[in-house]
């Protein structure tokens, strides 16, 4: 096992070489043409009406042309809304009161840049050591392994969009299995069947993915570092009047903020796979949090977002005489602001995993921002060769929030709901519930050429998006799935766009509704010039959408269902498979379920078949890529867990033309350790006198017994108290009810009380290798990120265990 620490001491020096003199980070290639002025402005202006006045939401974005343009623009919107709060609310889009965590102590923190500059700055952050059917692609292994096939000798990731590689925890070229899992990367020879190398990351974070290529992966995680330490403040000064005095008569009402938490960082790294000896490359540390990845043709687009709030020295009022003061305070805070306030910092680590450089990772020419104001953020568009260098200038930015990606083999789309000020109606809620029912949802496109990316426009839709799958481009439109008024209630409609590009703007050229009345949006899929779309309240309405004509869609058939379809996957010959859960006429789920969907008459879309598991639950509708469809053999391969049963793992279903037959199932736990295995006699509701007739209770046993809430176990003295799966308890009072019901208890037996063990290995993705082996993947589930994982074979046609290895 080879041992990588990404060791990440900026020393005194280093970052000084990186500051200027008011310890901002100095902007180097990163800061844009200084020489030039002024802010570049385009697009228009998003304008609702409520009571007679009118509100401008945020559309389009303006450039700027050197730093001074970018700094003042700042400087000035965020005077104009920072609060006693500093800039918490901003991101505040529905109505309830504001959350603010309060403290006691009189210390700030520092205004200094946000890397501090003693020799333990960034320890903990690092990274350490025209067919209808969807042919599963992920573009992951182009280069030198691709003597294989993907699809044909091996299946990928299961994406969104041909051609547009995501970021997972588990990779493969057909020869390799790559894992990230209990904080190791861990490789795996297909035809060895076991871990051939393995790397430690220590404080790799969370939320960790990569990219493959070839021999290159490239790493990416959420993590947080001790960049800000604790320090005492500069004490703030109020706008007006005497400071001292000003802050002396309200000593009793303010606080200032000490930072526990350090600075949400992500990790980026490239490691080498070349010879199974994975060998760091090269790394970048950048303030802000992980949204999403793309890979299009080897490069990878990384999505980070970043928030100002922590890189200001607010401080904040215990109470309301507190107000006043603390705004002005943080007021003067933001007009003392530079760049490095407001802008994301990296750092560059070489594959000695010494720091090589830190600055400002945007560069101000690359920044743009909303013709209006969208609310305090920065999502910047990282590009990244999978198999090649790190280049921190080579990015572009946006101020505004940013939460779900969309990305086709031309674009990279970031979207968010369009920010509405809500102090503008803080003493008028009637009129910021008719605003929050107008809520719109602003979209960014950012075009892919060669190795970067370039902002080109932005729009704004009518509504709320439910995930990366609500977008679609195609032929030069974007089709896109909103959601108008509230789900729980008869307001709610939801609608297909349609938006071209045009001078630097998304316009919409078409649209239809009247779908889901009242109802939430479950899934939806595009395929082509045909859509679909799955609603749920009580019924599930499926829509099949014909996109034929760009500036008229049409909504052509619907069906009505019970349950819903949370995931939608196309398998060809004019069908549609939906995975989701299964439900009631009266809108009560009641398990999984698995339907086949023709819909080869778009206007009159059928369920053919459908496949149920009572009790049962997928994440397929939370997590795509734990579905897999293997074409060659037309096999589904479903992860799904049945309460009722104590088991998890995965369900293999042959898709037969319309029918739908479950090959069998397959799971990660050993034989030894089946759920329910026991050396106790198990007791039911039959060893009870009078078996389940019985309409009263005269004791608790007899309810858990007849209700079959929980495992009841007889153990004699010799028995282990146990079973697999359930976590066990000895009830003595349960012994004495059972005498009294008249059940024979032996003498020195008890009755034992056993409750499921919720931590059944759960198969979270699953590929076909050699194209008749079913690999599964499971670890590293749940709550314990120290949980066991494992890679387990088992014949594709028989489902025979073939061999299993542990991780880590």
């Amino acid at each position: 096992m080879r041992k990588i620490l990404l060791f990440l001491t900026l020393t005194i020096a280093l970052v000084a070489s990186a500051c200027s003199s008011d310890d901002s980070w100095s902007t180097g290639e990163n800061g844009g043409d200084d020489n030039n002025s002024g802010a570049a402005t385009s697009n228009r202006e998003i304008v609702i009406e409520i009571d007679g006045e009118e509100i401008v939401l945020a559309s389009g974005l303006s450039g700027f042309d050197d730093c001074d343009a970018l700094l003042d623009h700042l400087r000035e919107e965020a005077t104009q809304r920072v609060g006693p709060y500093g800039f918490n609310g901003g991101g505040w889009y529905g109505p309830g009161p504001f959350r603010v965590n309060e403290m006691d102590d009189d210390m700030a923190v520092s205004d200094e840049a946000a890397f501090d500059t003693d020799d333990s700055a960034m320890d903990s952050g690092a990274m350490k050591s025209g067919d209808d059917s969807f042919e599963e692609t992920s573009a992951s292994t182009d280069g030198d392994s691709a003597r294989l096939v993907e699809g044909v000798d091996f299946s990928g990731t299961n994406v969104q969009e041909i051609g547009v590689d995501e970021a997972d925890l588990v990779k493969t070229d057909g020869e390799r299995v790559f894992i990230l899992a209990n904080n190791q990367l861990t490789i795996v020879d297909v035809n060895m069947r076991a871990v051939v190398a393995s790397m430690d990351l220590v404080d790799v974070g969370w939320n960790a993915e990569m990219f493959l290529l070839g021999d290159e992966t490239l790493l990416v995680s959420q993590t947080h570092g001790e960049m800000n330490k604790l320090s005492p403040a500069k004490e703030p000064t109020a706008s007006t009047g005497d400071a001292e005095t000003e802050f002396a008569d309200v000593e009793d009402d303010i606080y200032y903020e000490e930072d526990y938490n350090g600075i949400s960082m992500v990790n980026i790294a490239r490691i080498s796979v070349a010879g199974n000896n994975p060998t760091l490359s090269e790394a970048i540390l950048v303030e802000g949090e992980y949204v999403s990845a793309r890979s299009i043709a080897g490069v990878a687009r990384v999505i980070i977002r970043s928030s100002p709030q922590q890189n200001f020295p607010f401080v904040y009022p215990q109470n309301e005489n507190g107000e006043d003061v603390a705004t002005r305070a943080n007021q003067d805070a933001v007009r003392n602001s530079e760049l490095t306030d407001w802008l994301p910092g990296y750092v560059a680590i070489n594959d000695e995993m010494q720091p090589t450089e830190s600055g400002i990772l945007s560069n101000c020419g690359q920044v743009h921002a909303p013709t209006e104001f969208a609310g305090f953020g920065v999502v910047t568009v990282l590009s990244i060769p999978v198999d090649g260098g790190i280049n921190p200038n080579q990015n572009t930015s946006v101020l505004a929030p940013g939460s779900t990606v969309y990305a086709s083999t031309e674009s990279v789309f970031v979207a968010t709901q369009t920010w509405v000020d809500p102090i503008l109606f803080e003493d008028d809620n009637d009129s910021w519930e008719e605003v929050w029912n107008a809520r719109q949802t602003s979209i960014h496109r950012f075009a892919i050429s060669g190795d970067g990316a370039a902002y080109t426009a932005s729009g704004a839709v009518a509504g709320d998006i439910r995930d990366q799958f609500s977008f679609s481009e195609y032929n030069g439109h974007l089709r896109v799935i909103t959601t108008t008024g509230e789900s729980w209630d008869e307001s709610s409609e939801t609608f297909v766009r349609v938006l071209r590009e045009g001078d630097g703007e998304l316009r919409e050229v078409g649209s239809a509704g009247d779908m889901g009345n009242g109802e939430a949006v479950q899934s939806v899929r595009f395929v082509g010039d045909v859509g679909y779309v799955v609603t749920f309240r009580q019924v599930d309405p499926f829509y099949t959408l014909d996109l034929s004509d760009p500036e008229n869609p049409r909504v052509v058939g619907e069906l009505k269902i019970p349950g819903f379809s949370s995931y939608l996957h196309p398998i060809g010959n004019g069908r549609v498979l939906g995975v989701g859960s299964d439900g009631t006429d009266d809108g009560r789920i009641t398990g999984s379920k698995v339907s086949i969907f023709d819909v080869s008459d778009p206007a009159d879309p059928q369920e053919v078949a459908v496949w149920t598991a009572p009790d049962g639950w997928t994440d397929v509708g939370w997590d795509h890529r734990s579905f897999l469809w293997w074409e060659a053999e037309q096999l589904a391969v479903v992860p799904v867990q049945i309460w009722s049963e104590s088991w998890a793992g995965a369900v293999v279903l042959k898709i037969d033309g319309s029918n739908i037959r479950e090959v069998g199932r397959i799971d990660h736990i050993d034989e030894k350790d089946e759920p329910g295995s026991t050396e106790c006699d198990r007791l039911t509701s039959d060893d009870l006198p009078g078996g389940n007739d019985s309409e009263e209770f005269e004791t608790e046993l007899q309810w858990m017994l007849q209700d079959g809430y929980s495992l009841i176990l007889l153990c004699g003295p010799d028995d282990a108290a146990q079973a697999s799966g359930f976590e066990c308890y000895e009830e003595p009072y349960f012994t004495e009810e059972a005498e009294r019901l008249g059940l024979n208890v032996p003498t020195n037996s008890s009755i034992v009380m056993c409750w499921r063990n919720e931590q059944l290995p759960v198969i979270g993705r699953t590929m076909v290798i050699d194209g008749d082996e079913l690999w599964s993947f499971s670890g590293q589930w749940g709550l314990n990120p120290q949980s066991p994982a494992r890679i387990q074979l088992n014949d594709l046609f028989g489902l025979d265990r073939l061999d299993s290895i542990q991780i880590g």
